[in-house]
């Protein structure tokens, strides 16, 4: 089991939910089990056109005489930090019982969405000291946020995260293995190493997962004073965590992964599946704006000289595979990215609503 740290400030956790209420309450679960004595958790609704929020309200309504506090805000009410009287109820309530449910009127994809909850968790009167992001398609283990928070208190690192691994729990997704620069250049390299062979409680890492990140909040208010943004609302999901760590390498902070904070992943629900259009159509635009962004002077002439046969090869690959929507997404992806395109992809809800009616 393990150790609460001496000091245990305050974690604002941002759940982002799209049309995936089974999920983000499997999720809200595993959180409600956390070891953790100081978090509060925040379910953003990204205009969810399912029963989702139903559903969220119905597993948090407070049953009569409990101690529960369950806050529901427009997204408006949220970045303006809240109402005074809601906050101070949550902040009189123990932490598995508190729940915000931010709502916003449209999708807004996980950058935009996931900012309103960081303003929000920023400007409310009691600011949160860290915010974690954290996919709607995760269970935690009981003990990871506790690691976090000591892995944070222990390097003083700016971003914290956790070691990522399937369902099953015994395949890892992501152990923060990786540099910057590898991630644009699979399969010509393996983007992620094997884990350090040490007993180390955190290694350092130029990428952390987004579906699992902890963030100092001094760290969010530098980014934003910098870019004017926490995570580009334009690049509407994927990729987003490669820039933003991007500038805050560049601004002096650290990134570290915790070895023993564990967060087991679906394998990308909320936006459908990895073999989804949506994913492979943001997967390969945002490939090429963020590449623009991160990669040495060098690196991107390699990266630009490479990727366009690489991209007609995945589309030939899902072609011949009888995949001609993902074989679409991947040449509409690759179109847009180098006319610099961006935001929300104009075939995202058409698609999405084909998979909702499959």
């Amino acid at each position: 089991m393990a150790v609460i740290p001496v000091r245990s400030p305050l974690v604002v956790g941002s759940i982002l939910n799209w049309n995936g209420g089974r999920d983000t309450i499997e999720c809200l679960e595993s959180v409600r089990q956390l070891d953790y004595p100081n978090y509060l958790t925040v379910v953003v609704d990204n205009g969810s056109w399912d029963d989702s929020v139903e559903r969220i309200r119905a597993w948090a309504a407070p049953s009569p005489g409990s101690s529960s506090a369950f806050v529901e805000y427009t997204r408006e009410a949220a970045l303006r930090g809240g109402g005074e009287a809601q906050e101070a109820s949550l902040d009189a309530t123990k932490s598995k019982k508190r729940l915000v449910l931010i709502r916003n009127e449209e999708n807004l994809g996980f950058t935009a969405g996931n900012n309103v909850s960081i303003h929000y968790a920023l400007k409310r009167p009691r600011a949160a000291e860290y915010v974690f992001l954290l996919n709607n398609d995760t269970v935690l283990e009981e003990d990871c946020l506790t690691h976090l928070v000591g892995a944070a208190e222990k390097s003083g690192a700016g971003i914290v995260g956790a070691v990522v691994l399937d369902e099953s729990g015994r395949h890892p997704i992501f152990n923060g293995r990786t540099t910057l620069v590898r991630q644009f250049f699979h399969p010509f390299v393996n983007w992620q190493l094997a884990p350090p062979q040490s007993d180390g409680e955190f290694w350092d890492s130029d990428s952390v997962h987004g579906g699992a990140m902890m963030i100092r909040s001094d760290v969010l208010g530098s980014v934003y004073s910098l870019q004017h943004h926490y995570l580009r609302d334009e690049l509407f999901m994927y990729l987003d965590e490669a820039e933003f760590h991007y500038h805050v390498r560049k601004l002096g902070y650290r990134s570290v992964v915790a070895r023993d904070a564990v967060v087991h992943h679906k394998g990308a629900h909320s936006s459908g599946g990895v073999e989804n259009p949506m994913a492979y159509y943001y997967i390969e635009r945002n490939r090429i704006l963020v590449a623009s962004v991160v990669l040495p002077f060098g690196w991107k002439l390699v990266f630009h000289l490479i990727n366009t046969p690489l991209g007609l090869a995945r589309i030939l690959k899902n072609a011949t595979r009888r995949r001609p929507r993902a074989a679409g997404a991947i040449l509409h992806g690759l179109f847009d990215g180098y006319r610099g395109v961006s935001g929300k992809w104009r075939l995202h809800d058409r698609e999405a609503r084909r998979d909702a009616d499959a």
